[in-house]
């Protein structure tokens, strides 16, 4: 067995992601790492620290600590990754279901979509700041091109717009789309003159994360100022043409292409589904439909 404390190790995996641009791996890497050694009150990790059973206390703390299920599961997630990477390098014993007792699924419960009040309230509100009506000119654009995500909209080249039609790829998967554009969106999108980042460098990922940042801030104090008491987030625009277009009855296969999903399950992840009412109005439909026959 090679002789490498999993620290170290953690170290050259993301100096490693960081020259292959795959800076976003490396903060979650680096993240991940950090709160584990601040659980364990030690500067260095070894590899035999990651037991089954220092996993599920940690994962107890980071819970007792209010972080939220999706947050723990990534957490234990990066550190699988890299003890498996260890594993495959020769600096770990594969342990067999070492991580089986920790969470690291991913939590669809969690409502992160908005309904058709609230998310007029954030599109058409009125709002005295130039800086807040230009966060609501940028949230209802990406809710009108589909659910883009932040990170599409300042990539996208909308120069390139013919007929009414973007096509783009998805700068997390990179997969092709091609939406329609409305005259409306198009100008308004033009208008936010979005600055694009080159998130292949240090530089341009830390000015894109600073950019992100700036715009969850402001669209939460957007929200605050309109009265509405949710915590949003850029993804939440994204999240909510998801589930709008399921309660307008638009096939998943239809919203899974829209988004540029590359399976329908990952799209599922979005949609919160219908409430009990809902369903309960749907089985009286078809009920009353079958006894006219």
């Amino acid at each position: 067995m090679k002789s490498k404390t999993f620290s170290e190790y953690t170290h050259e995996c993301v100096c490693q992601l960081e020259r292959d641009g795959r800076f976003s791996t490396a903060h979650l890497y680096s993240n991940a790492c950090h709160s584990f050694s601040v659980y364990l009150g030690k500067a260095v990790i070894h590899f035999n620290d990651i037991t089954s059973n220092n996993l599920v206390s940690f994962e107890h703390h980071l819970r007792h600590d209010g972080r939220r299920p999706n947050t723990v599961s990534t957490y234990m997630r990066m550190l699988r990754a890299i003890y498996n990477k260890g594993v495959n390098d020769g600096y770990a014993r594969f342990v067999h279901n070492l991580f089986r007792n920790v969470y690291t699924g991913i939590d669809s419960s969690h409502k992160r979509a908005l309904d058709r009040d609230q998310l007029n309230a954030i599109f058409y509100g009125t709002v005295k700041s130039s800086s807040l009506r230009r966060a609501q000119n940028a949230a209802r654009s990406m809710y009108q091109l589909c659910g883009m995500p932040f990170v599409d909209l300042v990539h996208a080249n909308f120069s390139t717009v013919r007929d009414g039609i973007l096509s783009y790829s998805r700068h997390k998967t990179g997969t092709g789309i091609s939406i329609t554009v409305m005259d409306e969106t198009l100008r308004t999108v033009r208008s936010l003159n979005l600055h694009h980042y080159d998130t292949r460098t240090s530089e341009g990922y830390r000015h894109y994360q600073s950019a992100l940042r700036k715009f969850n801030d402001q669209i939460n104090r957007l929200a605050h100022s309109l009265g509405l008491t949710v915590h949003i987030s850029s993804y939440t625009f994204r999240h909510s043409w998801a589930t709008t277009a399921l309660h307008q009855h638009i096939p998943i296969e239809v919203i899974s292409s829209a988004l540029g999903h590359r399976s329908i399950k990952t799209t599922q992840i979005y949609l919160r589904g219908f409430d009990a009412h809902e369903l309960g109005e749907v089985n009286k439909k078809l009920c009353e439909y079958i006894k006219t026959a």
